[in-house]
């Protein structure tokens, strides 16, 4: 777990002792492994954890029967799928008061919803595994997300920083890997983010998903193979957007770029990454890691 001060948590209030932090998580390439167990249910595949993510702080009480809030930006939110994995690592009934932060946008292909849910069940102190657990299960059970959690956990157990992930089998019991990113690169928050879910329940998407990830081989763990394997996978998985796929023909010769899964935002690296912000602004906010 990483902790962050109430300065860098923003509008997490003061009197909050501790901030738990999860980074978010870029998903270039996937392959769904479906499993009637949803803690077996996942993919594997290819991503980068951001230095940005999702914050939690909690206020708890005594009581007979629980109660779960979420405050985010001062006004009170629903999250089902943090609710449901703070459900899941409760032992006994309590009135819990959750503030969040969220450093970018739910929809965008950043795993937010299970930075979120992590966070959340890290700052009630259940430890890493168990919070893993509890944050994938309700994942999957929303069809939010399904490699995003492990992802996110291994990024906390091997440092700060941005890193290259490789989920290389499917599950909270899953192997992964992760690196030190070798490069800087660009996230554009272009279009208006996708709905996970319609394409997480629908067996004529998993198909062509599968197919498609599995007709390249694995690049070495390095940001420009990473992003170019990604690209081959959206086209011909048919995951690019039209906004997206505007904003990947506007970049300059030489830049790499791909699609955040299931999202609509774009990931990019170039030699000069400063050169093409400005490039890429037209189409939405662009954020340099």
């Amino acid at each position: 777990m990483a902790l962050a001060s109430t300065e860098t948590a923003g509008t997490i209030p003061e009197h909050c002792k501790s901030v738990s932090f999860v980074p978010a998580h870029v998903s270039t390439l996937f392959h769904i492994h479906p499993n009637d167990d949803p803690l077996l249910h996942g993919s594997t595949g290819l991503g980068i954890c951001l230095t940005q993510g999702a914050y939690a702080a909690v206020e708890r009480e005594p009581a007979k029967r629980t109660s779960i809030s979420f405050t985010e930006n001062g006004n009170k939110v629903k999250d089902p799928v943090t609710h449901r994995a703070v459900e899941l690592v409760l032992d006994s009934p309590e009135k819990l008061s959750f503030w969040i932060r969220r450093e970018l946008p739910v929809g965008s292909g950043m795993g937010m919803s299970g930075a979120t849910a992590l966070a959340a069940c890290l700052e009630l102190g259940v430890g890493l595994e168990r919070a893993m657990h509890a944050a994938h299960q309700s994942e999957i059970e929303h069809s939010t997300g399904l490699g995003d959690v492990m992802a996110q956990a291994a990024a906390l157990r091997d440092g700060p920083g941005t890193r290259l992930v490789q989920r290389r089998t499917p599950g909270v019991e899953g192997d992964v890997l992760t690196w030190p990113v070798d490069g800087r690169l660009a996230l554009c928050l272009c279009g208006g983010g996708r709905n996970t879910s319609d394409v997480l329940k629908d067996d004529g998407w998993h198909e062509i998903i599968n197919s498609a990830a599995t007709a390249h081989p694995l690049p070495p763990p390095t940001l420009r193979a990473f992003l170019k394997t990604g690209r081959l996978f959206s086209e011909l998985a048919g995951l690019v957007s039209p906004e997206s796929a505007t904003a990947l023909a506007e970049l300059p010769m030489g830049a790499v770029g791909t699609v955040a899964h299931l999202g609509t935002a774009i990931i990019i690296t170039d030699e000069d990454i400063d050169a093409i912000t400005t490039e890429l602004e037209q189409f939405g906010e662009v954020r340099i890691y």
